[in-house]
């Protein structure tokens, strides 16, 4: 079977086993974007600078993870700003050029009141904060890189690659395993294999249609899994999982 693309990006870094994560992923020759929160970095510093010195990429996933539609316009520029500033200060001292800088937003929450539910048409986005929040982010020189591999309608319908924040095509959803009432029940390991196996995975963000995804499309993925303590023992158990299927990790230039 031929192979597809994959990206693979994970939110929440550096937790404390934040650098098993760099072992495991590094012996299996997975290359790896990681999306930080700027407090956690201020904790861990030492692990960021590791992690860049051995060729990953850590990109900028705010400073306190806050849901962006509930605070006020400055709120979100401060929380760009301020993980901006130490992810630049982390590269200097790792004694490499922060070539490529990116932006996720918490829970995909562009911060235009739609709470992250992209693909729900009864969320109407509000345009002025939207455009303020990008221009934030453009003047600092972010950008998304192109994604023509990507050959989702679900995705270039809700324009999520017409602005310079970075969504994903697929969520593992392994989050949901250590909520009180687990999302769309994904309450363990099981759980996520069994979704991963589904022609039509549904997604927290709203309805994707019947359109053919995941393993029944040739499209490119951009994968999302996060870096919690609490998932930490079946990270591993995930990785090799998606070593099983037809995918081909590569890094986002």
């Amino acid at each position: 079977m031929k192979k597809k693309i994959a990206y693979l990006t994970i939110d929440d870094s550096p937790s404390s086993s934040f650098m098993e994560k760099i072992d495991y992923l590094e012996n299996k020759k997975i290359p790896t974007i990681f999306f930080c929160i700027g407090q956690l970095m201020e904790q861990r510093p030492a692990m960021i600078i590791e992690s860049i010195q051995r060729g990953f990429q850590i990109a900028n996933h705010s400073y306190s993870h806050p849901h962006f539609s509930q605070i006020s316009l400055e709120q979100c520029k401060t929380e760009i700003e301020k993980t901006d500033q130490i992810i630049t200060s982390l590269y200097k001292k790792a004694g490499v050029e922060w070539k490529q800088k990116w932006f996720r937003f918490p829970y995909g929450d562009k911060g235009d009141l739609r709470n992250g539910e992209v693909f729900n048409p009864r969320k109407i986005s509000n345009p002025e904060r939207n455009n303020f929040i990008q221009k934030v982010l453009i003047d600092l020189n972010y950008t998304q890189p192109n994604w023509d591999e990507v050959d989702y309608h679900f995705m270039t319908k809700a324009n999520l690659f017409t602005e310079v924040d970075w969504h994903w095509t697929f969520d593992i959803m392994e989050w949901a395993t250590i909520e009180y009432k687990p999302t769309m029940g994904i309450k363990n390991l099981h759980k996520i294999f069994q979704r991963l196996d589904e022609p039509l995975p549904k997604d927290c963000r709203g309805n994707l249609g019947s359109e053919s995804r995941w393993l029944q499309s040739d499209s490119a993925e951009i994968i999302l899994l996060h870096d919690h303590e609490e998932t930490t023992p079946i990270f591993n158990s995930i990785v090799d999982r998606l070593l099983e299927y037809p995918l081909e990790f590569k890094m986002k230039k």
